[in-house]
């Protein structure tokens, strides 16, 4: 009986997992690239160090890190997710974050001196709080999709970004610039790709069975 009971569960999801498709690429930028010069933390050297790296603009080999790739054109109920952004050596980790609409951000700190949370948003409501040492946690909720900027009023060098999504089917590519959005319902979508600092690209893709490649070279964000 129970063998008769999973197969019958076996058969119902397989038509499920059989037409969800995957998409995968490599977003790069083969334009002229000027080295970034990390950041003096003066006065604020004994808690934070000498220098700051700078992450606006991260390419290895022509891989462009932190680019955020978020599928749009169709209604897709978000899936519930965990997202935390710390506050950790006088810097906001991770750099670029990605979330769906209707989630909560978890904030809290690892640096021993006082930060300020500074979001600028224009969907969702605004933080501007001071973040002491022994505060545990502020938990945000992001309700519209839009792309926050978040600085700290205190530290010019601290920034990062929060890419609300329409939908739980995003990426962000990596060190080498590679990225994967999985089980994507079949249909036909606009890809966006976005960059802090060379802008956004978008295709018009089709998802069906199977895997497809798209890949995104962001000197045609610089063209535009």
């Amino acid at each position: 009986m129970r063998l008769i009971l999973y197969l019958i569960l076996i058969c119902l999801l397989a038509p499920g997992l059989a037409y969800s498709g995957t998409i995968k690429g490599n977003t790069v930028f083969t334009g002229k690239v000027t080295p970034l010069e990390a950041y003096k933390t003066g006065k604020y050297k004994k808690a934070c160090g000498p220098e700051i790296p700078n992450e606006t603009l991260l390419i290895d080999n022509k891989g462009l890190k932190n680019v955020v790739l978020s599928l749009h054109g169709r209604k897709l109920k978000p899936k519930a997710g965990e997202y935390v952004m710390d506050q950790k050596d006088c810097r906001y980790v991770p750099h670029v974050i990605a979330m769906p609409v209707d989630s909560e951000l978890k904030i809290h700190t690892s640096d021993p001196i006082n930060h300020n949370i500074h979001t600028y948003s224009f969907e969702n409501d605004p933080i501007n709080i001071m973040f002491t040492p022994d505060q545990e946690e502020y938990v945000h909720e992001l309700e519209e999709a839009e792309i926050v900027k978040v600085e700290c009023d205190l530290h010019s060098w601290m920034t990062s970004w929060i890419v609300v999504t329409p939908n739980s089917y995003f990426a962000i590519s990596g060190k080498d610039g590679a990225f994967e959005i999985a089980d994507v319902p079949p249909g036909k979508y606009k890809l966006i790709a976005w960059h802090e600092t060379l802008g956004s690209i978008s295709r018009d893709v089709t998802v069906g069975e199977g895997e497809i490649k798209i890949n995104f070279d962001f000197i045609e964000a610089e063209q535009e």
